[in-house]
């Protein structure tokens, strides 16, 4: 009886030491700011914002990552979007914001992490489903989906 114990109590610690050491990954990879300098103004959450230097980090503790803050450092601009979980099978090696371009029409599409295989998905706005909308009869795929484009970090 007392090998059970001790066998079930090691077994119990080295889960409980796992599930520990994930949830400080987790933190690690979505607690810290992104930092990035983007081109162009663009749209998130239905919100156009000035091109410039921009931070993104999660709005507060409790809300994880589901809110997120996108503030540009000038202080002016700032954004509260809620977000939606995306994943992949590999980490990527450097941070990336992906944004849909329709014309010069850009839109903030996902953020992910240097280091992590989940990611944050922005709806689409009012804007952009509209812009899809307006290119439905069109032959080409991008015209309809908007072009992809990657700002690497």
């Amino acid at each position: 009886m007392k090998k059970f114990v001790t066998a079930t109590t090691r077994i119990g610690m080295l889960v409980l030491l796992s599930v520990a050491a994930l949830a400080a990954s987790a933190k690690a990879q979505t607690g810290r700011a992104l930092r990035a300098n983007i081109p162009f103004a663009f749209t998130v959450a239905g919100k156009q914002l000035a091109a410039g230097h921009y931070s993104i980090t999660r709005a507060s503790e409790a809300s994880g990552d589901l809110v997120l803050d996108v503030k540009g450092l000038d202080e002016h601009s700032r954004v509260f979007p809620i977000t939606i979980p995306v994943a992949t099978l590999t980490a990527r090696d450097q941070s990336v914001l992906i944004f849909h371009r329709y014309g010069d029409e850009y839109f903030l599409a996902q953020v992910w992490t240097a280091g992590s295989t989940t990611g944050r998905a922005f709806a689409r706005s009012r804007r952009e489903r509209q812009l899809q909308q307006q290119r439905v009869g069109a032959t080409d795929r991008k015209a309809v989906t908007g072009e992809t484009v990657a700002l690497v970090f």
